[in-house]
């Protein structure tokens, strides 16, 4: 009899009251609950627990309670809990400790799959453990042997890479994992997601030069190319840098009020124009706001999509008044340190705004192809384990446009890649930045690279299934077998096409006696021998 015991101490010492904290209006320990009453081999369920509260809690949802006292709490190790309830429930006809914690809540085992491995295998013990091979409470199984042995016997693993709650971080990230969003966001119709077509943004920034024309043939010829989104910046000059800072890129050496101000111009007039002309060509316009102000009007406007630049990611109070919006957000990361990213995030996830996309970046421009550092989408994806990763791509198009196809290939679900109508134009991104002809390379590229990927399923695909039938080899008589002759390995060979024993079979019809007569090159089966 396999018995469910789901460990939940009252005390947190890092996240307070942590068993009891809500997502999807359950608290963890129901999440827990609900893991246990998803199998239909556990006959029992139990809560180990040292707190009134969460014994009242658990009763209250119609689960069985074990109270234990204070020498059971603390750091005490987990398996002495387990323990502790096995011989409470004190009953002879369990075989099974099934230990379910409760602050793994986006689970992605499956119970009963794992209870069958458990059955068929015989371990002492196993456990999940995440992407990396560390240990998590998403599930232990123990043995009654196990529970008994001293030392702790060898154990078997699974991977199950769910958020392990210690942190208020670790909890938004778990609630956003069960979100309604945890597999994609949705921006003006089309999805963002781990099983979604990449989505491609061509960044046009200020590359318009403030003039209206000049930002409808951007938003044209980058519709035409096959991007999904187009991005500009929104700012003005004073609200952004103080008089005397310097141009940081290319080779400017102006100041960047200066700079700044040939290209602040655009308002709400020219964005609603903007937004509606992009829409007409099936194109979804967004922009990146550098202040409140221009945050808000753009909101008011009906832009579905906000993008907030790496140099504001220390920013929480603007990153706050973003979410709030209660729009998807896109959030680039370069030159910044994994904690100010933790706690954009975490500023993003507590106004329970969880459509975040986070963007690999190296704040260079132009980035050389030795600092782009790609890998950086897989480091995101380590560390924030669910969420969409994309990237933002600063280096010099390459003469083939393959390196944003890589990225997809790693994983980014959105690229984003500087854009201009001519790349010898001056005043702002232009000379790092991909043209139409360019950007319609990278995008074919990055479907292509698409279509490559698959599914990444093994076995025989449908595709294959013509070449396997020609080119697998069957078992065949290399001389005449006579019936009722033993068969030994001298008589055999293996030869195309299939569609007779396969050649893996060749030790089982060793030995075995012909039914009939079978001719050479004859391709054998089992109904021409005997048992």
């Amino acid at each position: 009899m396999l018995v469910a015991v789901i460990p939940a101490k009252g005390e947190s010492t890092r996240l307070v009251n942590k068993n009891m904290l809500r997502i999807n209006g359950k608290t963890l320990v129901e999440h827990a609950v609900q893991f246990a009453r998803s199998s239909a081999r556990i006959a029992e369920i139990f809560v180990s627990t040292n707190s009134e509260e969460i014994a009242r809690h658990s009763k209250g949802i119609g689960v069985k309670v074990i109270l234990r006292g204070p020498e059971l709490g603390g750091e005490t190790p987990l398996i002495e809990v387990y323990r502790h309830a096995f011989r409470t429930i004190g009953d002879e006809r369990i075989t099974h400790i099934v230990g379910i914690q409760p602050d793994n809540p986006d689970r992605h085992l499956c119970l009963d799959e794992a209870l069958d491995y458990v059955m068929q295998k015989q371990p002492g013990v196993l456990f999940t453990v995440d992407g990396q091979g560390q240990r998590n409470g998403s599930l232990q199984v123990l043995s009654r042997t196990a529970l008994a042995a001293n030392p702790y016997p060898y154990a078997t693993t699974l991977i199950d890479n769910c958020t392990n709650i210690h942190t208020t971080l670790d909890f938004y990230l778990a609630s956003r994992n069960l979100s309604a969003c945890a597999e994609a966001v949705e921006v003006g119709g089309r999805r963002i997601g781990k099983s979604e077509p990449a989505f491609v943004v061509a960044e046009a920034a200020c590359n318009h030069m403030c003039d209206l024309e000049l930002a409808k043939r951007l938003i044209a010829a980058a519709a035409k190319a096959g991007a999904d989104g187009i991005k500009f910046q929104t700012y003005k000059a004073e609200r952004l840098v103080t008089e005397e800072a310097v141009a940081f890129w290319g080779n400017e050496t102006i100041r960047q009020t200066d700079y700044y101000r040939r290209l602040d111009r655009f308002g709400e007039k020219e964005y609603r124009e903007l937004f509606a002309y992009a829409r007409e060509h099936g194109i979804i316009p967004f922009s990146s706001p550098f202040d409140e102000d221009n945050a808000r009007m753009l909101n008011d406007l009906g832009m579905e999509v906000f993008k907030i630049a790496s140099c504001e990611v220390p920013n929480v109070r603007f990153i706050r008044l973003v979410a709030e919006f209660g729009k998807p957000v896109m959030l680039s990361t370069g030159a910044c340190t994994p904690e100010e990213i933790d706690r954009a995030v975490e500023t993003v996830f507590s106004t329970g705004n969880y459509q975040l996309i986070l963007l690999a970046c190296t704040l260079s421009y132009p980035t050389r192809y030795e600092d782009a550092n790609f890998l950086r989408i897989r480091a995101l994806m380590e560390r924030y384990p669910g969420m969409i990763i994309g990237l933002s791509d600063h280096t010099e198009p390459d003469p083939h446009m393959v390196g944003p196809a890589a990225a997809v290939t790693l994983g980014a679900r959105v690229v984003e890649k500087h854009y201009t109508l001519d790349r010898s134009m001056t005043g702002s991104g232009h000379f790092f930045a991909v043209n139409p002809e360019d950007l319609q390379k990278m995008v074919a590229n990055i479907r292509l690279s698409e279509k490559l990927l698959g599914q990444g399923t093994l076995g025989i695909a449908e595709a294959e299934k013509k070449a396997w039938e020609s080119a697998r080899r069957s078992i065949v008589a290399e001389c005449p077998i006579l019936k009722g002759q033993v068969i030994t390995a001298g008589m055999l060979g293996t030869k195309r096409p299939a569609g007779g024993l396969d050649a893996g079979e060749l030790d089982k019809v060793i030995g075995r006696r012909a039914k009939d007569d079978i001719a050479p090159d004859q391709r054998i089966f089992w109904h021409m021998l005997d048992d």
